[in-house]
């Protein structure tokens, strides 16, 4: 036999050998780790996993033990057992209890007629799985009505580290008044489930826990009643596992996206795009990707979007004396500012104008944010081109100098004039976040003194006193009853409500780094997520802000932290293809859904008020997810669908 027929042999059977291994599932595993980043963990977190597992075999289970709120809690990648006194302190952690799904259980959900409904299975197991497929066919109803498969969508939750940031030290809650049972591993390592992937097989390291996330969207022509399916889980080292599925559809409907009425302003940062992407700003391929994230903050109901019309309207001091923009990658202006030959400023809206076309063919038809003519917390600094000395340039300004004040004059007649052009002025505000109020008397001076039309197109995100300058406000929710800052208000916060709802002004709340609970941060309870448009009807506001909805980190899976709390700055993750979804993301659209059904049933049903406001007050009576049971939200749909 010659040598080459040796190698070959050789070969061939070393590869036998590989494949024989990996469908064994024992050696030579490839730790799936994309799923959790994690290669080796401490035994002892094995130990905790394999004592909370009820089966030998594959371990599947309900999160929460009911599928109605399965979604409503982050299962920990690392399960454990529960003591009496645990469970006697705290209620909550009922919910993570594992019990086992026999095969003869049926999994039941409900929604109505236009709306989507997530829910979750995990599974684990003592050895590794390899090829986990998870599949929900088509669900149909005794009259062989459909919901098929092109709205049904089946995703695997990962898991991304835990980390600490500098906000934690300056101002926002620690992570520990924050973080609850979902996040596992008690720094050996934390890890939390967040970013749902859609993977047709993966695989799953021993010992830990893998949920699969169900969404299935209800379209508005579906008929009422009962709607069956069938899910399958399918491994190379156990059996097919089945379950029933048991959709109950109820006759009632809610608007399409575009037509909410909750007042949904999240800021969209087209430059973290660009630069996550490493596109060129303003390139075909960039703009092809800002489309795909305006599409899907559309499908939350995005009313508003944020522009810039100044470069980095969001600085913070930095390391030696200096400035930078608060996030990693930061704002680059749309609109191009330039002096002429003779010193005149000369503005360029092409960006701006693009982008607002853009936003509106995706059905974001509320206000334009112009952000801004005072930046967050240091000097401005205007970067410009002078056609003069041929060269870029930038000038640094403060509100008390005259330079300031020509400087503004001319913008605000020049962009005054190109939205009367444009047709744009009526949906457009200058836009201010959180400056006291000397700089906002300041502000609304020259703009009287300039271009006073605008007096009644601004937005404010800070403190209730602040409405007196704003028609549209947003009120940091620390100020709210209940929360830190209630008691330094200037004024309170629910007569500012009343008195803005009576003038028919729009009003709205923020969340940021803080308050510690409630919140959308990436470690918060799963819970609180949904919680945050049921907090709208129970203090009569119009919706919700946050300031950002994409300012990733360069490495938001590995290193999902800049500088404030994590999540803070973004809702969704960046994918190959575009934007991938968030827990948190979901539960926010599922609790917009709430606010529409609740208007809905209140202006066209007439269901009782008092219906009503004791499902609202079931659904918000404890704001810390910690400690609130997830069939808190179950009985509250159950009160408005007239369970």
């Amino acid at each position: 036999m010659n040598l080459f027929v040796k190698i070959f042999f050789l070969f061939c059977g070393v590869l036998l050998l590989t494949n024989c291994n990996s469908i064994d599932g024992h050696k030579n595993f490839k730790n799936n780790s994309s799923y959790d980043g994690l290669e080796d963990v401490p035994e002892w977190l094995k130990l905790n996993v394999e004592e909370s597992l009820p089966f030998e075999g594959l371990s599947v289970w309900i999160p929460t033990n009911s599928f109605k709120s399965s979604a409503l809690i982050r299962v920990p990648r690392f399960p454990r057992k529960y003591t009496e006194a645990e469970l006697t302190a705290n209620k909550a952690l009922e919910d993570f209890k594992i019990v086992g799904l026999e095969a003869e259980r049926l999994l039941k959900i409900e929604a109505v007629q236009n709306e989507q409904i997530s829910a979750q299975l995990a599974m684990a197991a003592k050895v590794n799985l390899t090829n986990v497929n998870v599949e929900l066919n088509e669900l149909t109803n005794i009259e062989a009505d459909v919901i098929d498969t092109e709205n049904i969508q089946v995703r695997f939750v990962k898991y991304v580290p835990v980390q600490r940031s500098r906000s934690e030290y300056v101002w926002s809650p620690k992570m520990e008044e924050i973080i609850g049972e979902g996040v596992s591993g008690s720094q050996n390592p934390n890890v939390v489930a967040d970013p749902l992937i859609q993977d047709s097989y993966i695989s799953i390291p021993a010992f830990r826990a893998q949920p699969v996330w169900f969404t299935i969207h209800v379209p508005d022509k579906t008929k009422p009643g009962m709607y069956r399916g069938k899910v399958t889980i399918s491994c190379d080292q156990f059996d097919d596992k089945s379950y029933a599925i048991e959709l109950h559809v109820h006759d009632k409907k809610i608007p399409s996206p575009e037509d909410y009425k909750f007042h949904l302003d999240l800021w969209i940062n087209p430059s973290a795009i660009a630069s996550y992407y490493k596109m060129t700003p303003w390139s075909g391929a960039h703009w092809k990707m800002i489309s795909k994230y305006l599409k899907d903050y559309a499908s939350r109901g995005g009313k508003n979007i944020a522009t810039t019309i100044t470069h980095e309207p969001w600085h913070k001091p930095w390391i030696n004396n200096s400035t930078r923009s608060q996030i990693e990658y930061g704002y680059e202006s749309m609109v191009k500012w330039s002096k002429d030959l003779n010193g005149n400023w000369e503005f360029d809206y092409s960006i701006f104008d693009k982008y607002v076309e853009l936003a509106t063919e995706h059905g974001i038809k509320g206000a334009i944010n112009a952000f801004s003519m005072t930046p967050f917390h240091t000097s401005q600094k205007i970067h410009y081109f002078d056609n003069k000395d041929n060269c870029d340039k930038v000038i640094e300004l403060n509100i008390e100098d005259e330079k300031y004040k020509e400087v503004w004059s001319a913008f605000l007649l020049s962009f005054k004039e190109h939205l009367k052009k444009k047709g744009y002025f009526e949906r457009t505000y200058l836009g201010f976040d959180e400056k006291p109020e000397d700089v906002l008397r300041s502000l609304q001076q020259l703009i009287e003194n300039v271009a006073p039309e605008f007096l009644e197109r601004i937005i404010i995100a800070g403190h209730p006193e602040a409405g007196v300058y704003a028609n549209n406000l947003s009120i940091s929710y620390m100020f709210f009853p209940g929360q830190l800052l209630e008691e330094r208000a200037v004024v309170p916060v629910l007569p500012t409500i009343e008195e803005r709802n009576s003038n028919k002004q729009i009003t709205t709340f923020y969340l940021c780094a803080e308050p510690s609970h409630p919140n959308t941060l990436t470690y918060s309870p799963a819970i609180e997520g949904q919680m945050v448009a049921w907090l709208a009807l129970k203090y009569n506001t119009d919706g919700y802000l946050r300031w950002a909805y994409n300012n990733w980190p360069k490495e938001p899976f590995e290193n999902p932290v800049f500088m404030h709390t994590q999540g803070d700055d973004y809702y969704v993750y960046p994918g190959e293809r575009g934007p991938i979804s968030s827990i948190r993301w979901e539960l926010l659209k599922e609790g917009i859904e709430d606010y529409e059904l609740v208007r809905v049933i209140r202006d066209e049903e007439k269901l009782d008020q008092s219906i009503i406001n004791n499902a609202i007050q079931i659904a918000t009576h404890n704001q810390d997810g910690r400690y609130k049971m997830a069939e808190d939200m179950v009985i509250a749909r159950g009160l408005l669908v007239g369970r």
